[in-house]
């Protein structure tokens, strides 16, 4: 019983938190949160970049289609990877969360370029071992960008471990949706 008590008082950093975190309608604790950003972030880049690869393409060939599901495939397992390796997001931010802030977005950024590097190699092997390689590095600089925007976002609105999904949504697909209207060139 008290080390139930203890973890909840540790949870929260003030009884207004606890207050608001209990009057969540949809609350998403942080191991999810980063789990769907992970899919996300993983899935639409690499699609962004079908897309534009099959809108410049020009001839419409077998060879196109079939390049054409190799990258859809590579985002859904990029996707995938994202999610599975997301939820242990969490435990490496509450081991940095007490750093100095320069070096603290310094480990943001080095935490978002090995989730990335993960996630686009594992989506990459559909493109060839080559694949692999140049989409680790894409999803490497990918992380190393959105990951730390994420946090702090994701920082300000929780409540204790939790945020609402009304924050969640819109923070996750603004993120993702500018990259890929970079992506795509808007």
């Amino acid at each position: 019983m008290n080390a139930r008590i203890a973890r909840e008082r540790s949870q929260f950093r003030t009884d207004r938190e606890r207050l608001e975190a209990v009057l969540m309608t949809a609350p998403i604790d942080s191991q999810k949160a980063f789990a769907y950003f992970g899919y996300v972030i993983g899935t639409m880049p690499p699609a962004a970049l079908a897309m534009k690869v099959v809108s410049e393409g020009g001839s419409a060939g077998s060879s196109d289609a079939l390049f054409l599901i190799l990258l859809l495939t590579a985002a859904a397992v990029t996707g995938m990877a994202g999610y599975v390796t997301g939820s242990f997001i969490p435990g490496l931010i509450s081991r940095v969360i007490d750093f100095r802030l320069p070096n603290r977005i310094a480990m943001f950024s080095l935490i978002g370029v090995a989730w990335g590097i993960v996630s686009g190699a594992a989506g990459g092997l559909f493109l060839f071992v080559v694949g692999a390689i140049f989409a680790g590095i894409a999803g490497g600089i990918i992380g190393a960008v959105t990951v730390p925007i994420f946090i702090v976002c994701h920082e300000a609105l929780r409540r204790g471990d939790f945020i609402e999904i009304k924050h969640f949504l819109p923070i996750a697909f603004a993120i993702t949706l500018s990259l890929c209207a970079f992506i795509l060139g808007f």
